[in-house]
Parts: structure tokens; C-alpha cells; sequence
């Protein structure tokens, strides 16, 4: 199946790309993930969850100008989500104006057994809602410049 979001952001592109686009910083910006670790010269990032639940994570594509990016995972150990190795997510900043931006997030995948196809498009966007919420709240910190 396949998901996509978008939600605008208070924010210039190139801003909202410093924190989206930092393949290791989702820490930073997800209420979930506690740690990364990369790994493989960078390519692979090993992200810990609050749960203890972990993913390995295979970085396909960067593209700075375009501020855009995409991972597969590739692995999960006690990972009980609505998606698992297969998922291919895409994160992409599109500039509105200088001050507003949008975060376009998308993902393909097969939902794990446990789950509808209607309660892992909800398990998506609120990943997606809540990484947009965080960068929001860390781009807000008057100390982030």
C-alpha cells in the first residue's frame, strides 16, 4: 500500500531540510525514537525506540537540491509496528515561500499481519504528524538558528 502526507510548516524549506534531512537526526524530531547509530559509512542507521524495539534502516537516495530522501528497512528486532523490512519511506521538503514549507512524507509497504490497511495508513501519518510536530517545536527553540 502507500501513504503520503503533507503538512505545511510554519518554516523556510531550508530550515525545516536541516532537521528533515538529517538522516540522523530523527531522535531530535520523533516522540518514539530514542537513538541512532549509523553505520556502513553512513548509509545504514540503527534507530532504538522508546519500547526497545529497534530497525535497521538502509539509506537509498539523498538528494540535497531537491531536499529529499528515502530509506528501506531492512531489518526489525521486537518491533511490533503496522510495517516492518520492505518499508520504503520518503521524506521530501517543498519550498512555499521564504517563510512556509511543506513536509511531504510517503511511504510504500505491506502492513503486518496484525494490522488493517486502515489502522497502518493511521500508524503513517501520525509518524509523519509527529516528525513534522517535532521540528516544529525544535525550530521554534530560540536557541536553534
Amino acid at each position: 500500500m502507500q501513504v503520503e502526507v503533507e503538512i505545511k510548516l510554519a518554516f523556510s524549506a531550508s530550515r525545516v531540510w536541516t532537521l528533515a534531512g538529517g538522516y540522523d537526526l530523527l531522535p531530535s524530531i520523533s516522540t518514539n525514537t530514542t537513538s541512532s547509530r549509523l553505520e556502513d559509512g553512513g548509509r545504514i542507521r540503527v534507530l532504538v525506540n522508546r519500547d526497545g524495539s529497534v530497525l535497521w534502516e538502509q539509506l537509498l537516495d539523498f538528494d540535497e537540491s531537491r531536499r529529499t530522501m528515502s530509506y528501506l528497512i531492512t531489518d526489525a528486532k521486537a518491533f511490533n509496528g503496522a510495517y516492518g523490512p520492505g518499508y520504503r519511506g520518503r521524506v521530501t521538503i517543498v519550498e512555499v515561500d521564504q517563510q512556509n514549507s511543506i513536509f511531504r512524507y510517503s511511504a510504500d509497504f505491506e502492513p503486518t499481519a496484525a494490522f488493517t490497511e486502515e489502522k497502518a495508513r493511521l500508524a503513517v501519518q501520525s509518524f509523519a504528524n509527529d516528525c513534522a510536530l517535532g521540528i516544529s517545536r525544535v525550530l521554534s527553540r530560540p536557541v536553534f538558528v
